[in-house]
C-alpha cells in the first residue's frame, strides 16, 4: 500500500503505532527514492504533442509525501485501513489529510461549440431505461446515432428522453445469432461508408460522461471538442487504424506516469475507426464473439506498420463490465452465473477465444479481481513499435491550441 499526504509526521506516527492485538505488523519505511523520482518525474515526452491542448502534471502534488507500506495479509489490510479511518477497497494506495487540488472548483467553459467530424454511433441493448451514454451525448450538444434492434425500439422510442430521429432500427434482432455485439458493429461500420465517411465513432452505451485529464484532476469535457481533438490528432497520420480514450477509472489523479497518449495498444468502448484503411488492410471487419476490441486491436497492430492510439488526456467514464444490466453482461458473458468448478463461465470463454486466437501473446492473469475473475495480459507496446507516419503536407502550427476550452471557478459563474 502506499500513503499519500501533505501531513508527513502524522502518517509516521499512525504507522509507527498501528497493532494486530498486542503485536506490531507493519514494516513500514519511507521510500525516499521513490518520493523523489515521485517529486520530480521525468519530463513528458511531447515531441508529438504539438498544436494540442495543454497537457501538464501539477506542481500541486510536488510536496506531497509517499509511504511504502508492506501488508502481510487480509487481516493486516483490514487493521491498515482502520487505523486511517478508512474503508477497506481494492485499490493499493490512500490519500491522508491532503492539500485540496487548486483547481477543485473549476469547470471548463466553452467559448464556441466545436462538432465532431466523423458520425457517432451508440450501440445499445436492454438499456432503454438507464441510457447513460445517451444522456452524456445529449448534455455535449452533438449528433450521433443509436442503433436498437427491432424488438426493443418501442422501448426506446417510448422514452421521452430519447429523440427518436436519432435512433435506428437494425434490419433484424442481431442478439439471436449470439455474437455478442459484431452483427451490429459490423452493421456500423457498412452505414457510416454509405453515408459517405471514411472514419465513425462505436461507443458502448454503459459511458457516463468524458473527461479532460490534465494537471492531475478530471475535468468534464460537455462539448463535441472531445471528439474532435482525437480526430484531428489521429488525422495527422497516414497510419493509425484506431483510435480511442482511456477509462477514467484507470487514471487516477495521483498518476505522473502517463504521457498524453498512448501509442500502439488496445482500443476499447469508445473508437474512432479508419474503415477507409482498414478495409484496404484487414481481411475482415468485427470478427468472433467475445473480445472484439481487443481482437481487431491486435489485427491492425499485427499489419507490423499500422498503428493504434489511446489517449490519457481524454478519458471516458465506462463503468465496470457487469455492474450494469443489459448488453452483454447477462447474455454471452453470463455474469453471475458461476460453475459448479468456480470459474467465471462467460468471462472464461473470452479468454479461452483470445488464446486460441492469438496464441501466446495472450496470458492468463486475475489479479485485477480479488474474486478470481479471469482476465487477460497482452504486452501491447513491447510487442508492437511502428512508429506513427505524418501525412505529406501535413503542417503544425506550433504551440498549445486549448480548442476553446478555459477552465474558470464555478463560483464566478
Amino acid at each position: 500500500m502506499k500513503v499519500h499526504t501533505n501531513n508527513r509526521e502524522k502518517v509516521i506516527q499512525i504507522l509507527n503505532s498501528i497493532k494486530v492485538g498486542d503485536n506490531k505488523f507493519i514494516d513500514t519505511y519511507l521510500t525516499w527514492k521513490e518520493v523523489k523520482n515521485y517529486a520530480k518525474p521525468e519530463p513528458l515526452d511531447d515531441s508529438e504533442w504539438i498544436g494540442m491542448p495543454e497537457f501538464e502534471w501539477s506542481k500541486w502534488m510536488d510536496e506531497r509525501a509517499v509511504f511504502d507500506v508492506k501488508l502481510n495479509n487480509e487481516k493486516e489490510r483490514e487493521v491498515f485501513f482502520k487505523a486511517f479511518d478508512r474503508k477497506p477497497t481494492i485499490l493499493n494506495y490512500i490519500h491522508y489529510e491532503m492539500d485540496e487540488h487548486p483547481l477543485k472548483d473549476t469547470e471548463y467553459e466553452f467559448s464556441e461549440p466545436i462538432s465532431p467530424k466523423y458520425p457517432i454511433y451508440v450501440i445499445t441493448k436492454g438499456r432503454w431505461e438507464k441510457t447513460l451514454t445517451i444522456d452524456t451525448l445529449e448534455s455535449m450538444n452533438v449528433d450521433f446515432r443509436i442503433c436498437v434492434e427491432p424488438s426493443e425500439y418501442d422501448n426506446y422510442s417510448a422514452n421521452p428522453n430519447i429523440d427518436s430521429n436519432k435512433l435506428i432500427k437494425l434490419p433484424e434482432n442481431f442478439s439471436e445469432r449470439k455474437q455478442g455485439g459484431i452483427p451490429v458493429r459490423n452493421f456500423v461500420w457498412q452505414h457510416s461508408i454509405d453515408r459517405g465517411f471514411d472514419k465513425h465513432w462505436i461507443i458502448d452505451d454503459n459511458i457516463k460522461g468524458f473527461f479532460r485529464w490534465n494537471q492531475n484532476v478530471q475535468k468534464e469535457v460537455k462539448d463535441g471538442v472531445f471528439f474532435r481533438i482525437m480526430e484531428d490528432f489521429s488525422d495527422r497520420y497516414e497510419n493509425v487504424g484506431l483510435t480511442s480514450c482511456q477509462y477514467a477509472s484507470f487514471v487516477p489523479s495521483i498518476d505522473r506516469g502517463r504521457s498524453a497518449y498512448i501509442r500502439n495498444t488496445r482500443t476499447y468502448s469508445c473508437i474512432l475507426i479508419n474503415t477507409k484503411l482498414l478495409d484496404v488492410r484487414l481481411e475482415e471487419r468485427w470478427r468472433g464473439r467475445y473480445n472484439e476490441d481487443t481482437d481487431l486491436t491486435l489485427r491492425v497492430l499485427s499489419t507490423g506498420d499500422l498503428c493504434t492510439i489511446n489517449f490519457n488526456s481524454l478519458l471516458s467514464g465506462k463503468q465496470t463490465t457487469g455492474s450494469m444490466k443489459g448488453g452483454n453482461t447477462d447474455t454471452i458473458y453470463e455474469l453471475g452465473k458461476e460453475e459448479k468448478d468456480g470459474k467465471w463461465s462467460g468471462l472464461q470463454k473470452k479468454f479461452d477465444e483470445l488464446k486460441q486466437n492469438w496464441g501466446d501473446i495472450v496470458t492468463f492473469t486475475n489479479n485485477r479481481h480479488k474474486d478470481g475473475r479471469p482476465h487477460h495480459h497482452i504486452a501491447y507496446t513491447k510487442l508492437f513499435t511502428q512508429p506513427l507516419k505524418l501525412k505529406e503536407g501535413i503542417a503544425i502550427k506550433p504551440g498549445v491550441n486549448n480548442y476553446n476550452m478555459t477552465l474558470v471557478n464555478k463560483t464566478n459563474k
